[in-house]
């Protein structure tokens, strides 16, 4: 036997000679025919000691074949320790918090890596600082040393590393004898391919600039797993697995920083503190906490003095070397000239997302260049997509986006996004305007879709806006918007602006307006109408010094809302026929029914059932009356309140076939208006049940309340209303006979 052959070729052809199948081996040796075919192929290439003497005692060696098989084994494991030493791995953090889905994710990735099935590779991809690298390096620690090879890409510098070098580095890491790598790309992916087939082993390769980049360097089959990590997303890779890593987690952020600082007097508020003021990067907070270790005289309050600061944070995330500004700079300078402007801007967005439309004002650019850039920096993950599509920066990367903009520039885009964003507010809320023009969306729903995901823009615009006119007039176009988003608690930031610049502008019955607005704001969205008691009684007196009669009806009925919600009844309801009175005078088509609604509300709660069904009968009657009718969409959500009221009159006074009539009316309300929300379904349809419960119509009610539940489920509402739960447990006592209680 030559002992200069390799050791698996050599395996292999003394099993033969013995005439031995890799089974009858395996059962002579005590070892696994896998292991032993393994062996054979070269993906083990040097067994340990003991290993041999099992083989060589099932093969039943003479002594010279045992000794030469020995000398082979050893070169084999020289080899493949030599190929380590070439591309060894990065010195790991002994720190590594969190990550577990990830490494979990990965690891059952690299689990399908077989011999002869396409060779796995998993991209890990990723903002600035985030970790990629430390986590591919974790997720290697599953094979052994001498199986793991890790390159540096170099990929974000001027000239990153070409494929040609990286395929020289590692055919000398994997064969040290080979002399000289063939100059040509192919044949040199050849010979790569050639050493690396059959072997179990892990490549990482490191900061990938591109596609280009790596795509030669790939196995063609396992067992070999490829780690590839990257700023950019590389998704033109064919066959691969993806995983993007994003910030972490609060609490592993707080362990991790709890790791680095390791003093028990580190107080866990603070480290929270810091944890967010380092936007939960995993490079920043390693410096931070790195910055208060090496400086024993600081303590965590210090820290977070330095990074308190947005002007200083970034100049406070540096130690030594590392420098979090240096991380985001390599990734910028990748940016095209357009990409660079798009990235700069988007530190001038309000609120913490942006669409497409506001960062193509902010850059001064058409919708698809602005989704081109958009993209670009998504791909070299400086700006995230969120799962409903908007795009965001975190609070570090918008301090680096800041510090790359000049006065000049900052100021232009900032006129222009507002602009832009009171214009498409004042363009959306003209959608549910009685007499509005709308423009510049195509429907209601689009336009309110737009309102509420661009809230947190076009709010902090309209409250720091110097111009009172423009205040008023974006206020004012959101006027009849509130009764679609009701619940918004901020309506009352909108109307406090908009009341004091209606005061500043010297308008006395605009300043009533809005003052009147502001009431209705503490007492629906805040839910809070003793402090809609000042500016309700401030609007009667401006629209009374004004002798603005519409107005002063308006600010009544504001009024009278909020002492009926405070159940002062005896001061509420000559002020709410006060404000009827003034609304049927000056001929308000909205103001009028709203407010005899009100008054019917009032008055059932003041025992006067008769008053109450003559002020919804007037109400109704106003509203379905050409003369008095307001437009329609405002006119059915008044109606069907009326009507539904009406039920509950009749319902107590057990006048069935008049119940049932208002009953048909609201649905036909209900099929007309189907954008209207499912608990005013929901409603008609409890008030349905009750009815016919009352009637002993029993697989009625039953059908009217699985109405009840399928127009909440299709809606995603857990539970009805309180009046109209109160209603189902009515409609279930009646079906089982129970005793009221």
């Amino acid at each position: 036997m030559k002992n200069d052959d390799a050791f698996g070729a050599m395996l292999r052809r003394v099993r033969l000679a013995a005439d031995l199948t890799l089974e009858q081996l395996a059962a002579a040796s005590g070892l696994s025919d896998r292991a032993i075919s393994d062996m054979e192929r070269g993906v083990s290439r040097g067994p340990r000691v003991r290993t041999i003497e099992l083989l060589a005692d099932g093969l039943n060696l003479s002594p010279e074949d045992r000794a030469a098989l020995q000398e082979a084994a050893r070169a084999g494991r020289a080899g493949v320790q030599a190929g380590a030493a070439g591309l060894p791995m990065p010195r790991r953090m002994a720190d590594f918090t969190g990550r577990a889905a990830e490494l979990a994710r990965i690891a059952g990735w690299a689990d399908t890596a077989r011999a002869g099935a396409p060779a796995p590779v998993i991209v890990i991809s990723g903002e600035p600082g985030v970790g990629k690298t430390s986590l591919a390096i974790r997720a290697a620690e599953a094979w052994a040393p001498d199986a793991r090879l890790f390159v540096d890409l170099r990929g974000l510098d001027a000239r990153p590393v070409t494929p040609a070098t990286v395929l020289g580095r590692l055919i000398r890491a994997a064969d040290p004898s080979v002399k000289a790598v063939p100059r040509d790309l192919d044949e040199a992916a050849g010979l790569w391919q050639g050493l690396i087939r059959g072997r179990r082993c892990v490549l990482i390769l490191d900061n990938a600039s591109g596609e280009g980049q790596v795509r030669r360097v790939l196995p063609a089959a396992g067992p070999a797993v490829v780690l590839v990590t990257s700023r950019r997303t590389l998704g033109g890779l064919e066959g691969a697995r993806w995983t993007r890593l994003d910030r972490l987690p609060e609490t592993d952020a707080v362990a991790l920083l709890a790791a680095i600082i390791d003093d028990p007097r580190a107080s866990g508020d603070d480290l929270y503190r810091i944890a967010r003021l380092c936007a939960r990067v995993p490079l920043a907070l390693r410096i931070a906490g790195n910055r208060l270790v090496s400086r024993p005289g600081w303590t965590t309050a210090d820290l977070i003095a330095r990074l308190g600061s947005e002007d200083r944070r970034l100049d406070a995330l540096a130690a030594g070397d590392l420098r979090i500004e240096a991380a985001f700079t390599l990734s910028y300078r990748q940016l095209s000239d357009v990409g660079q402007r798009m990235f700069r801007r988007l530190a001038l967005v309000p609120g913490p997302s942006t669409g497409p439309e506001l960062a193509a004002a902010l850059a001064g650019e058409s919708l698809p260049v602005t989704e081109d850039a958009l993209d670009e920096l998504v791909d070299l993950s400086l700006v995230q997509q969120r799962t409903d599509g908007r795009l965001q920066l975190h609070d570090l990367l918008r301090l680096y986006a800041q510090t790359r903009l000049d006065p000049a520039e900052s100021e232009a885009a900032t006129e222009r996004r507002d602009t832009w964003l009171l214009t498409r507010t004042v363009q959306a809320g003209q959608y549910f305007e009685p007499s509005g023009v709308p423009e510049g969306f195509a429907s209601a729903d689009e336009a309110q879709a737009w309102l509420t995901a661009e809230v947190d823009n076009w709010l902090p615009v309209l409250l720091e806006t110097a111009d009172d006119r423009r205040v008023v007039e974006v206020a004012e176009s959101l006027h009849w918007f509130g009764d679609a988003w009701p619940r918004w608690p901020q309506w009352v930031d909108v109307y406090t602006a908009s009341s004091a610049a209606a005061e500043r502008l010297g308008d006395r019955s605009l300043q009533a307006t809005h003052l009147g607005y502001l009431a209705w704001a503490f007492i629906i969205p805040v839910h809070d109408p003793e402090r809609a008691l000042e500016p309700a009684r401030q609007a009667i007196a401006a629209a009374d010094s004004a002798g603005d009669v519409r107005q002063g009806g308006w600010a009544r009925y504001y009024l009278s809302w909020a002492l009926h919600s405070l159940g002062r009844f005896a001061e509420a309801l000559p002020v709410g026929r006060a404000g009827a009175d003034r609304l049927r005078a000056a001929g308000d088509r909205e103001g009028l029914p709203n407010v005899l609604i009100a008054l019917g509300f009032l008055l059932e709660d003041t025992g006067d059932a008769d008053g109450a069904r003559a002020s919804y009968q007037e109400a109704v009657e106003a509203i379905t009356d050409p003369a008095t009718a307001p437009p329609r969409h405002i006119a059915g959500y008044i109606e069907m309140s009326a009507r539904n009221s009406l039920v509950d009159l009749d319902t107590a006074a057990g006048r069935w076939a008049d119940a049932r009539h208002q009953l048909d009316r609201t649905e036909l309300l209900l099929a007309e208006f189907g954008g209207f929300l499912a608990t005013r379904a929901a409603e008609t349809y409890s008030r349905r049940a009750l009815v016919a419960a009352h009637q002993g119509e029993h697989a009625e009610a039953r059908a009217e309340l699985d109405r009840v539940a399928a127009v909440l489920a299709e809606a995603g509402q857990a539970e009805p209303t309180p009046s109209a739960k109160k209603r189902i447990a009515e409609v279930n006592r009646l079906l089982t006979g129970q005793p009221s209680r």
